[in-house]
């Protein structure tokens, strides 16, 4: 059944348009089944059998119908809604003794609706050409679950979110934004969260794509003119779920179709999940439409993991290598990599290495032979500028602030670890340190480093202001962490 009353070129062309945006499934079941579309007095008119009807296209639907009226005809369009039963009843055809046939009397009100609704959930339901990124099986390219991600203190909220979002897409939580440093797991989270997505909704559709790939396909599709084909391929998914999505800062044209991407998901109430190096207000060159959409949901952070969580998930990579560690090496290797999973895997690969090529069991002399760079790097001196940039950036300082005489929480938390570290790192003395941080008196230098190893001894946790809210961290692994950063530097 058509949803166009009569013949009319631009109501054709129209119809096309809205089938376009929101998909042929869901327009033959809301549209050609259901409505009648008219163009009167500068807007467009919408019968419709019931009011479910008209609230469900209102909700669901008028967005991608103003804008297939803006592509069609080049204006704006107002969308009215007018319930006429009548023009839904079936028409009686005589029978063959030339009566009415006996039909089954037909639906109306909430009966319908519910008809209507529970074809709409069964149509979509069904499989749909997919995504090539989503078509594979899922462990072809998604190489981890939510079950091996070793969870800490920093990564708490950031697994529980997506484990949430993962069972109940687009209920909470949408969209859902996960930020922090390379190598800690977002990755990890993300096709997780797809995995546990495809086990709770096999039927649905999801693609997986980094911010390269999402790129790579635009500008494929453009250049081919198949914009169409790759719309209808992403706008209609239950999840979608884009890593590396910083990628895209500075690409205006890429950003406006993820923009439109973003709005016609969410729209029909799907699931969208991203993942960046960066809070989206850090991110250089992004619109403020993207920031403004990323942020309406749930942003979390990603934090370094503790030397607890390191630990453990020494624990769990060595179980996966079939390695026989110690608690020792596992203490040696973890008190040496602070700031990435990704230097904890590459450890016990290493390590790994070593015991199959040479037969024996792993010792600790053997990890300290094999990893042996990692002693030297912790002895080698460090300078004093490469910890004072270091500390800078972990606290989101410039150089000119930790120098000079404001007393806010954030600078003089920095600038004391910045004190204690150049003390135990670069071996200048008390006056030379105050000196090289603003000309201080040597007596205000030595209180500093006094002050950071009480907090060190008594793991006292630290609180600080950043650009995202504010922060906490034991006293020791902060020391430990920036000590790593400054080396790193060197």
């Amino acid at each position: 059944m058509s949803c166009i009353s009569a013949h009319d070129p631009q109501l054709a062309r129209l119809a096309d348009a809205i089938a376009q945006r929101v998909g042929p499934q869901r327009f033959h079941v809301w549209f050609n089944n259901s409505t009648r579309l008219d163009l009167r007095n500068d807007g467009l008119e919408i019968a419709v059998p019931n009011d479910f009807i008209s609230e469900w296209i209102g909700n669901h639907f008028v967005r991608p119908i103003q804008e297939a009226a803006h592509e069609v005809l080049g204006c704006s369009l107002s969308v009215r809604f007018n319930v006429a039963p009548q023009l839904f009843e079936p028409a009686k055809a005589p029978g063959r003794n030339g009566s009415a046939p006996v039909l089954a009397p037909p639906l109306t009100g909430h009966a319908q609706a519910a008809a209507i609704a529970a074809k709409a959930q069964s149509t979509v339901a069904l499989p749909m050409p997919r995504p090539a990124t989503a078509a594979r099986p899922a462990g072809s390219r998604l190489r981890h679950d939510l079950e091996s991600f070793v969870v800490g203190p920093g990564s708490q909220l950031a697994f529980n979110a997506a484990a949430c979002v993962a069972e109940f897409p687009g209920a909470q939580y949408n969209p859902l934004f996960i930020h922090g440093a390379c190598g800690l797991g977002k990755t990890h989270l993300l096709q997780g969260l797809c995995r546990r997505f495809v086990r709770h909704h096999p039927t649905k559709r999801w693609a997986y794509l980094s911010g390269e790939e999402f790129t790579n396909d635009f500008l494929t599709s453009l250049r081919t003119n198949k914009m169409d084909q790759f719309r209808r391929r992403l706008r209609d998914l239950d999840l979608l779920v884009i890593d590396d999505v910083h990628f895209l800062s500075g690409k205006k044209g890429t950003q406006e179709e993820f923009l439109h991407t973003f709005n016609a998901i969410e729209a029909l109430g799907h699931q969208v999940v991203m993942a960046s190096d960066h809070h989206p207000k850090m991110i250089h060159e992004f619109g403020e439409s993207l920031v403004s959409r990323f942020v309406s949901g749930m942003v979390v952070r990603i934090d370094p993991p503790n030397y607890s969580t390191r630990c453990e998930i020494l624990r769990s990579l060595a179980q996966r290598q079939r390695l026989h560690a110690s608690e020792e090496i596992i203490a040696w290797i973890a008190r040496r990599v602070t700031q990435n999973v990704r230097e904890l895997e590459g450890a016990i690969t290493r390590v790994a290495a070593h015991v199959k090529l040479s037969g024996q069991d792993a010792d600790l002399a053997m990890v300290q032979q094999a990893l042996g760079d990692l002693d030297r790097h912790l002895v080698a001196p460090v300078s004093p500028q490469n910890i004072i940039t270091a500390v800078c950036g972990y606290f989101g300082l410039q150089e000119t602030e930790l120098m000079s005489g404001r007393r806010q929480r954030t600078i003089g938390l920095a600038r004391s670890v910045a004190m204690m570290l150049i003390r135990r790192l670069a071996k200048l003395s008390f006056p030379e340190i105050g000196m090289r941080m603003g000309k201080r008196n040597h007596s205000t230098v030595i209180s500093a480093c006094r002050r950071m190893q009480r907090a060190v001894e008594k793991r006292q946790m630290l609180v600080w202001s950043s650009a995202v809210g504010d922060r906490q961290e034991e006293a020791g692994e902060l020391v430990q962490r920036l000590e790593e950063l400054s080396r790193a530097g060197n």
